[in-house]
This record gives C-alpha cells, sequence and structure tokens, in this order.
C-alpha cells in the first residue's frame, strides 16, 4: 500500500484539487495511480455538492445498483458521496446493504485521472480540508483493511 496526504485548497473547487493531488500522488509514485480516496464527512458533503449542483459535463461516478429511481435520485440531487469504514475496513458488501435503505443514491467512486476507479471512503479521523490518497493493490493482504470489489455496480455519466 501507498499513501500520501493532501489538502483541498480553498481557491479551486473540490473537483480541481482530487485531480490536481491525483496528479501530484502519481508524479511521486510512479507507475502508481491513486484508486481509494479518504476525507471526513464534512469533505465528502464537499464532493456531494460539487456533483449535485455544479458538475463537469462527463464526470463519471460508480454507484451500487439497487434502485430503478437512481437517476432521477441522483438528479434531484439525492446522493451520498464514500463508504463508511466497517471496524476499520473497506467493506463493499456491508455498504451495499447500508445502500439499499439509504434516501440517497451512494456514489462509492469517481473515474480517477487513469479511468480507474477512485473509491471514495469516509474516515472521521481526518482534519477538515485533508484527504489522503492510497494505492492499494487488490492482492494486498493486509490485517488493518480488507478491500472486498463490488459485483454489482452502475457507471452513470454526469451530463
Amino acid at each position: 500500500m501507498i499513501q500520501h496526504k493532501y489538502y483541498f485548497s480553498k481557491h479551486e473547487k473540490v473537483i480541481s484539487s482530487i485531480r490536481r493531488s491525483e496528479q501530484g500522488f502519481h508524479k511521486n509514485h510512479a507507475p502508481f495511480y491513486a484508486n481509494y480516496l479518504f476525507c471526513n464527512s464534512f469533505m465528502m458533503t464537499k464532493i456531494e455538492n460539487y456533483l449535485a449542483n455544479e458538475p463537469a459535463k462527463g464526470t463519471t461516478i460508480r454507484l451500487f445498483e439497487v434502485y430503478e429511481d437512481d437517476c432521477e435520485r441522483l438528479d434531484n440531487g439525492a446522493l451520498t458521496c464514500g463508504m463508511e469504514l466497517i471496524n476499520g475496513k473497506v467493506d463493499f458488501e456491508t455498504n451495499y446493504e447500508i445502500a439499499k435503505y439509504s434516501q440517497n443514491v451512494l456514489v462509492y467512486s469517481l473515474c480517477s485521472l487513469n479511468d480507474d476507479d477512485l473509491i471514495l471512503i469516509r474516515d472521521e479521523s481526518l482534519l477538515d480540508n485533508t484527504l489522503i490518497l492510497k494505492y492499494i493493490p487488490d492482492s494486498e493482504d493486509d490485517d488493518t483493511e480488507s478491500v472486498y470489489s463490488p459485483d454489482e455496480k452502475r457507471i452513470y455519466t454526469l451530463v
């Protein structure tokens, strides 16, 4: 696992800060690209507000396939970004179960700089305006984080 701490800029849009941080991560850790973004709920809310109110055309997000009215709820701004850490671990199955009962659509990843998933994780131990980008290989066995691949997902591109 490779990780690096970055800060959201108060002078640019939240997505611009994320992309700038991704570029810095890749520059410092080439050939790797970040595949996880950790930040607290306050910063996830900023990402949610960006996606709901001023999304860049072509921004690709990934959702668990839960309800047929996901597109309508997204159009109305009813979305939540980032999966919860469950006992300090990333657990797609548990977050999928939580998403089934939520009134909001759970956006669990954005399209990353290299067109792979940048999985969004809520970590309340982080300070406001702070994000941690990580590269976690699929095959890594780590006692502190278990990573599971989602079976059901839908890609939605904002227009």
